[in-house]
């Protein structure tokens, strides 16, 4: 008789006592389990046992099944019949529960049984054990953490089959029962993870999971692990690449000064979802009406919402582009995103990040390879790396300054491709990076002045962004934290909310780098108690300075036209008295025409000009082009007035003819212009001329002058310059002619720094002549 059929036949079958095991194994046989502690009671009652009666001796026990015979005729033993003699009864039926009680956790009892094949086989019967070794020499790899290693090996083990995970389990269990104190086959992944981790160390742990693996002939499950573990330690060694490259930087021009801890220096931008609200038009003395951009409502962003999980997800967006003008602090933000992910404290769906400036793509121009290899070569950490595609989490690219790479781009024309490692001349690859044609799970962020992100497909813009420097509360949040001593930040900040045109522009993270740098060198030099300059024209002189330096490093090739700064300025200040003549702040394609000057040049490479999409007519939308700020524009006004004159001995402010006959009968002497300018200034109502006028005055004073040598050819200073003008202005004061226009003339002798009791004394005329 067949033993299963037997077994069937008898107690209870084999759907009844457990579910059957694969590929024909051994029905479970049951097995009775340490019992638990019984149950403290206290001092029991002795049993009452007056009632009981005698009760005849039972018959026989039934006979155990390892006396059954082939045919399943039952013989008896003869240890039960010597047996009989005693009530107790010693059931060994294969298929039987044990009296054993265990309680779950519904705390309902619940019977145990033991699989059959609990008891591991002879270590003469288990095939090799592999030797798991820990090399006490060998240093762990910092990435190698329990929580790594927690999830790698689930991960791996959930990629299984049922059927694949059962023999897995039992393998474990036959060839490392010290383990466990049951087989593992009904426990749960968490629970036989966790076991394995409080067994052996997570190197151990990983050879074994390994090495099973290896046994079943799952090797795609072995390279699938063994990528993860590549992988977290790439992911680590670049984060503390990227943190030790990003964990500090200079403040305002790079490689010059001191660089400091870059959470030391960093101030939240100001930046807006929707892109294209146009330049900011606050202004002291001028009312300017805004462009027509037809922005949408303005939602304010952080740099923690730029391509969240929740982002990707809800909205489908894969690419940002945040466009800034010059000095609005956008690597700022993208050097404070790329820290605060290395260091772990956000973007963590972000496995991979990437930081490819366009400055640093400029260096493999012309030459041929692949994503990969531009990865490896900036990113040296990466080099293990065979592919940059990756299921635990995006990959993300962020390139930086789009200003100094467009012209190499030309997304429409260039063909598609799909292959990270295939060698193509670096300008497709950038371009396919930008299609989003790369890598598959990836993500993009671009950063770039106004102007060249038209450059890019719209299809590859998945959301715009503004990044517009600071507000109010910022600007005080930055000079508060570069002036500890909180009476000497309270005198800072008074004297800057005095200086209305100064605290405007200083919506610019650069401008308010320069001021800062300007009361840090006064307190140096003059002591706690000093005098803050109030002059605004060396502040926009210094401005000027930085972006035409930072334009010589964003020249994206050497064999350019080499740049005449002098000309360059006269023609964009030319431009710039023209439009401010005419009271209009956006240039016109007329003015481009006149002035010369390429677009490129003057809105992307300089960042002196910005440009804007403005709705002209329904459904038409027009670029124009305005300077940065409109003071800039008043400054650039003045710089081309001053030079000219400086340089030709040309007064710009007269009639052409008129200017001639004055050359013609004497010398020129700076005095003249600013008569000219004053007077100018004077009969403008509306206050037009004011800043302008302000910036014309500043330039007289030598340490401007000084600023300025570059482009000036004569260098003869007049120390008179300055005592004529003051006394001037204090003549128009007095006189009264025009006393509205009066406060502007006292910040002009303010610009001038006339000292504060000629000051005084030119209020107290002023005051005295509007009484009469």
């Amino acid at each position: 008789m067949d033993r299963s059929n037997s077994d069937s036949s008898l107690g209870e079958g084999a759907s009844a006592c457990g579910r059957s095991t694969p590929d024909g194994e051994d029905e479970l046989e049951c097995y009775i389990p340490e019992r638990r502690p019984s149950l403290d009671l206290g001092n029991p009652t002795p049993m009452d046992t007056s009632h009981w009666h005698y009760v005849e001796r039972a018959h026989s026990p039934v006979p155990s099944y390892t006396s059954m015979e082939s045919d399943g005729i039952q013989k008896p033993d003869k240890e039960d019949e010597e047996a009989e003699s005693s009530t107790k009864v010693q059931l060994e039926r294969a298929d039987s529960y044990s009296s054993s009680y265990s309680l779950d956790s519904d705390d309902c009892e619940r019977r145990t049984k033991k699989d059959k094949k609990a008891q591991p086989k002879a270590a003469s019967e288990l095939p090799e054990r592999p030797e798991l070794i820990k090399d006490p020499d060998e240093k762990r790899h910092p990435a190698l953490t329990v929580d790594f290693t927690f999830k790698a090996i689930r991960k791996t083990l959930e990629k299984m089959d049922e059927h694949q995970l059962w023999h897995f389990k039992d393998t474990l269990w036959r060839r490392y029962p010290e383990s466990f104190s049951s087989p593992p086959r009904t426990m749960d992944m968490v629970d036989l993870v966790d076991r394995l981790l409080e067994c052996y160390d997570l190197e151990v742990a990983l050879q074994l999971t390994k090495a099973l693996l290896k046994d079943r002939g799952l090797t795609k499950l072995v390279t699938y692990i063994e990528d993860l573990i590549l992988k977290n330690e790439v992911r680590y060694e670049l984060k503390q690449a990227l943190k030790t490259k990003y964990n500090s930087a200079y403040e305002g021009l790079a490689n010059q000064g001191e660089q400091k801890v870059f959470d030391s220096i960093f101030t939240e931008l100001y930046i807006t979802d929707g892109g294209n609200y146009g330049p900011n038009i606050e202004h002291e003395a001028r009312t300017i009406e805004r462009l027509d951009t037809k922005r949408k409502a303005e939602k304010r962003i952080t740099w923690k919402d730029i391509l969240t999980q929740e982002v990707i997800e809800k909205d489908y967006i894969k690419s940002v582009v945040s466009n800034g003008v010059a000095g609005s602090g956008k690597s700022m933000a993208v050097q404070k995103f790329i820290l605060e992910w290395a260091e772990g404290r956000s973007h963590e769906h972000v496995y991979f990040l990437f930081p490819l400036p366009f400055r640093e793509l400029n260096k493999f121009k012309g030459a041929k390879l692949g994503l990969l290899e531009i990865v490896h070569t900036i990113f040296p950490e990466t080099v293990r790396l065979k592919s940059l595609e990756c299921d635990e989490g995006k990959v993300m690219f962020i390139c930086d300054g789009l200003e100094e790479y467009y012209r190499n781009l030309d997304c429409h024309r260039i063909g598609s491709f799909h292959d990270s490692s295939d060698s193509r001349d670096s300008h497709v690859v950038v371009a396919n990076l930008i299609k989003g044609n790369m890598v598959s799970n990836s993500i993009l962020w671009v950063t770039s002045r106004p102007r060249c992100s038209t450059y890019l497909p719209a299809e590859s813009v998945h959301q715009l962004m503004d990044i517009r420097g600071f507000t109010d509360e910022q600007k005080e949040h930055y000079f508060r934290s570069r002036f500890p001593d909180p009476a000497l930040a309270d005198r800072v900040m008074a004297h800057l909310t005095s200086c209305k045109t100064i605290y405007i522009m200083c919506h610019l993270p650069t401008f308010c780098w320069v001021v800062c740098s300007q009361f840090q060198r006064t307190i140096r030099e003059q002591g706690p108690q000093a005098e803050l300059p109030k002059g605004i024209t060396q502040m926009y002189t210094q401005l000027l300075l930085v972006l035409l330096r930072v334009r010589d490093t964003k020249v994206a090739s050497k064999s350019e036209e080499a740049f005449n700064a002098t000309d360059f300025l006269l023609r964009l200040g030319k431009m710039a008295l023209a439009m401010l003549e005419k009271g209009k702040t956006t240039i016109s394609k007329e003015l481009w025409k006149e002035s010369g000057l390429k677009k490129s040049d003057t809105v992307t490479s300089s960042g002196l000009c910005t440009e804007f999409m403005i709705e002209q007519f329904i459904m038409y939308q027009e670029r124009v082009q305005t300077f940065i700020h409109p003071t800039f524009q008043e400054y650039m006004a003045a710089l081309y007035a001053f030079v000219s004159f400086k340089n030709l001995g040309k007064n710009v402010l007269e009639p052409a003819l008129r200017n001639k006959l004055t050359r013609m009968f004497k010398e020129p002497n700076l005095i003249e212009l600013y008569r000219c300018a004053v007077e100018r200034t004077l009969q403008c109502q509306d206050g037009t001329m004011d800043v302008f006028l302000r910036f014309l005055l500043g330039m007289a004073l030598e340490s401007n002058q000084e600023l300025l040598q570059h482009f000036l050819t004569n260098k003869h200073r007049s120390s008179s310059v300055v005592r004529e003008t003051s006394a001037l202005l204090r003549k128009k004061i007095k006189e009264n002619h025009h006393p509205d226009r009066n406060a502007n003339l006292q910040l002009c002798l303010e610009e001038l720094g006339t000292d504060a009791v000629s000051r005084s004394n030119s209020v107290s005329e002023q005051s005295r002549s509007t009484e009469h």
